[in-house]
């Protein structure tokens, strides 16, 4: 076994027990992140003048089943919930009034009635209190709040009579955003998916308790005005074409916090294209660029408008962090065990999984940032050995990864430029070392010239120390030259190229959320307001520790924290202690500045990313990346005090024992709030 695991080892470039450590953090993320449940395309419901009312009517029939014979047969069923997935409300204080009416087969459609036992139905896209002062006032509406992107039951179906017609499956059912008081709305709603569900009855008439999805198609009476009756039957059909029964369930498995509620805005504009409607008020994240949001959509369009695929990029990057991280630490550390150790601390301090279950794509730009970095302080170590595409493709991959960084959010230009600045140390230390060479090929060229020796002898052979001047002379002339080029072109044309090809998929989009015009602004405009974006004053000052993702209701419900835990978060002051210590004793001992390397680089990158944090938008992207330098201390300043001695490496294995115990410790204690595990609201209410 001990002779197979070195074989691995010297194959794959790690050891065994980080492999083990990647495919349970993979397999828990991917297990973990959401439902895959999806709500299909969505449908705007409009209030409009040229008529009373836009509509849509739903004709509801009844599961099929087999008798005893095998014969194809209805199923005796009763109209028990109905449940509507709500996407943005188009006004400017999020909230809107629906009605759900009740007709017959023959009624028409203008003269569809209202139950009595229903209620106006009041969505509200995040609670107000003025909103609960009127409810408490009010019989006649039924307040519905935090109703967007999210599965719902408004109409109060439940309240109806078991015995009434009005559950008969014969009856049709209208969608509409009704006049209030004689008046119009003027409020238009993004309608995701409506949902019959029926009751199974038995032979005696008797409710069994088993629910069904009950079969529904759009209705010919169907009202959607400036269209022509086939085009808007068509695009009404989106309402009910991903029939799935629905979880009501208060975790973030099944649903979505406030924040992921702006990303799905984005992406529904993203979903519906040019339509622009007059008077509409468009929501959705003003933080993110556009390669957050192209690759928050392209999930949704592998996996679905679900939880698991809005999340699924964050998520994969979230483990991408993981593994860029274990060899960047390795490298600055040049030890196996520091890197190992940083995983350890990465997969067990709680952020890495709860802020990869975000829509909003924090953790694609920290792995970028830090994929940028890796490839970086190669080069800044070793320099380039000779002119060649295998030595500056990893300059390239970092221009690249660094511009793609800023692609996810404008802010993260600040921590580029760092890493920019530590390629030009590297330059400079290169430039150094080529004119170190030259200069001791000139001085051998001089001595052969003294000893007599011909620069180039009569039959054409070229003298030891000339081939060494010329070869010399080329590497100190082109190799940091073109170092430099491939880097700096990467980074900045390639920024540049990408931001206005990356803002080409997201430009109507853009224009409805930000311009609130139908008119195609120039790309370069789109671009650049994108990258501004992430320069939002909503950093530290409205940063939380225990950062809120999602809050239930109801009898239980789940509450969701991005944070990192007691034990993370003190292993961090360990590593910012060390760096302190660590930068005195080499200042004592009078070291060369490349000993200085290993700690200025994550002391530096700490630094960089709090100072971003502190007017950036999405700080807490720039938070954890501040903690993530702080465990790439932590993980090597172990490394290094075991190498100092025996009774140091003694004192330092005892103390990470006690640390992974505390570590596993805090995570368990906290995974209720990590993985989103519902609790009784009595439980929550003496925590919170």
């Amino acid at each position: 076994m001990k002779n197979f695991l070195q074989k691995f080892r010297k194959f794959v470039g790690f050891p065994f027990t980080f492999l083990l450590i990647m495919i349970l953090f993979l397999g828990v993320a991917l297990g973990t992140s959401g439902s895959t449940a999806t709500t299909g395309k969505a449908f705007e419901l409009q209030y409009t003048t040229d008529s009373n009312w836009s509509w849509v009517i739903f004709k509801l029939s009844a599961p099929k089943t087999k008798d005893k014979d095998g014969k194809e047969t209805d199923m005796n069923v009763r109209l028990h919930d109905v449940y509507l997935n709500v996407g943005t409300i188009y006004s400017e204080n999020q909230s809107a009034t629906i009605d759900l009416q009740c007709g017959y087969s023959s009624t028409k459609a203008e003269d569809f009635w209202k139950i009595s036992q229903m209620k106006h139905a009041v969505l509200y896209s995040t609670s107000k209190e003025e909103a609960k002062e009127e409810e408490s006032s009010s019989t006649s509406y039924n307040y519905v709040y935090d109703a967007s992107y999210r599965w719902i039951a408004p109409f109060d179906v439940t309240e109806l009579d078991a015995g009434s017609t009005y559950r008969d499956i014969s009856r049709c059912w209208k969608l509409v955003i009704p006049k209030l008081n004689g008046k119009n709305q003027n409020v238009n709603v993004l309608v995701n998916e409506i949902v019959f569900i029926g009751e199974v009855y038995d032979e005696r008439d008797k409710g069994t308790g088993e629910y069904v999805v009950l079969p529904v198609e759009i209705d010919s009476r169907t009202y959607v005005p400036a269209e022509t009756k086939e085009e808007g039957y068509a695009r009404a059909a989106a309402l009910i074409d991903a029939q799935k029964k629905p979880s009501l369930s208060e975790s973030t498995f099944h649903r979505y916090g406030k924040e992921e509620v702006k990303m799905l805005s984005t992406l529904s504009e993203l979903r519906m294209g040019n339509s622009y409607v007059a008077g509409d008020y468009y929501h959705g994240d003003t933080t993110y660029n556009s390669l957050g949001l192209n690759l928050t959509y392209l999930g949704t369009l592998i996996f679905g408008t679900s939880p698991f695929g809005v999340r699924f990029f964050n998520m994969l990057a979230s483990f991408g962090i993981l593994v860029i991280g274990f060899f960047l630490v390795r490298n600055l550390f040049k030890s196996d065990k520091a890197g190992l150790t940083f995983a350890i601390i990465y997969a067990l301090c709680g952020a890495s999984m709860s802020l990869a279950h975000l829509a909003s794509p924090i953790m694609i730009g920290i792995f970028f940032l830090l994929s940028s970095l890796f490839a970086c302080h190669r080069y800044f170590v070793n320099g380039m050995k000779k002119l060649s595409a295998s030595e500056t493709l990893p300059l390239f991959f970092a221009g690249i990864c660094g511009a793609l960084a800023i692609l996810v959010n404008g802010a993260f230009a600040i921590p580029v430029a760092g890493v920019a600045a530590m390629f030009v140390v590297g330059a400079i230390k290169q430039r150094k070392k080529d004119r170190a060479v030259l200069d001791e090929a000139i001085e051998y060229a001089e001595e052969e010239r003294a000893a007599g020796v011909p620069a180039v002898s009569e039959d054409g052979q070229e003298s030891v120390g000339n081939k060494k001047v010329r070869n010399a002379l080329r590497k100190y002339r082109y190799d940091t030259a073109a170092a430099i080029s491939v880097f700096v072109c990467s980074l900045l044309l390639g920024a540049f190229v990408l931001s206005v090809l990356f803002a080409l998929p997201v430009s109507f989009a853009v224009n409805k959320i930000y311009a609130g015009s139908a008119s195609a602004s120039n790309l370069f405009t789109i671009a650049f307001r994108l990258f501004a974006a992430g320069f939002a004053s909503d950093g530290i000052s409205g940063f939380n520790y225990l950062y809120p993702i999602f809050t239930g209701t109801g009898d239980r419900y789940a509450v969701t924290l991005g944070m990192m835990n007691f034990a993370a978060t003190l292993l961090g002051l360990v590593g910012i202690a060390f760096a302190i210590y660590r930068i005195v004793t080499l200042a004592k001992n009078k070291a060369e500045i490349k000993e200085y390397a290993s700690v200025i680089i994550p002391l530096a990158g700490l630094v960089l990313s709090l100072v971003t944090g502190a007017f950036a938008g999405g700080a807490v992207a720039f938070i954890l990346l501040a903690n993530l330098f702080a465990f790439f201390l932590v993980s090597g300043g172990g490394e290094l005090f075991i190498k100092e001695g025996a009774k140091q490496a003694k004192a330092v294995f005892i103390i990470k024992i006690v640390s992974l115990v505390l570590l596993i410790a805090c995570f368990a204690l906290t995974a209720v709030f990590t993985f989103s595990i519902p609790l009784p609201a009595s439980f929550m209410t003496k925590i919170f």
